[in-house]
């Protein structure tokens, strides 16, 4: 298996993740403070040294300008540094991840509304119902289990990361909505 390190800062949590290990912690917009002293203790802890890395996968939203950027810059500089492949992978897919069957999953911004997607999962197979959009949260109309501003899982964007760079996929577009 390829190992792919994640980080996402496209919500309020810092998600690290690796295919067999993953750390959320909830920061607000704290992100660009702790990332780098959180990355080197989740490797450590996780018994990987950053030469063994051979992609980076970042969380390329839904999320707010700020914590996107952080997180791509981050992804983007380390990647460039080691000398491997780096990938975009969706927050709201990797959240949906850590369930099974429909899913609605929303994250709350700062002014009323929500970034929200659909999807239904089975097994590790995701379909994507509704595609991530903006809309007010008191308008949402969620289908199966509802999913509010929970962090996105590690390893889900790790193996996001590694099917992406598998199909060839090196590009980071942040989703702005």
């Amino acid at each position: 298996m390829v190992l792919v390190l994640a980080l996402d800062t496209a919500t309020s949590y810092l998600v690290l993740g690796l295919p067999h290990a993953e750390r959320a912690i909830r920061l607000g917009r704290r992100h660009a403070e702790v990332l780098w002293g959180e990355l080197e203790v989740f490797l450590h802890q996780a018994g990987v040294g950053l030469g063994e890395l051979e992609g980076i996968a970042v969380g390329r939203g839904p999320g707010s300008y700020t914590g996107l950027r952080v997180g791509i810059a981050a992804g983007l500089g380390l990647a460039r540094g080691l000398g491997v492949p780096v990938t975009g992978v969706e927050t709201l897919e990797a959240t949906a991840l850590r369930y099974q069957g429909r899913v609605t999953v929303a994250q709350t911004t700062r002014n009323g509304l929500c970034y929200a997607a659909g999807y239904r999962i089975v097994g590790a197979k995701l379909e994507t119902l509704q595609a991530p959009h903006r809309n007010r949260l008191d308008e949402l109309h969620p289908t199966g289990l509802f999913v509010l501003d929970q962090p996105p899982s590690g390893r889900a964007l790790a193996h996001l990361g590694i099917a992406s760079l598998q199909a060839g996929r090196t590009l980071i577009e942040p989703l702005y909505l």
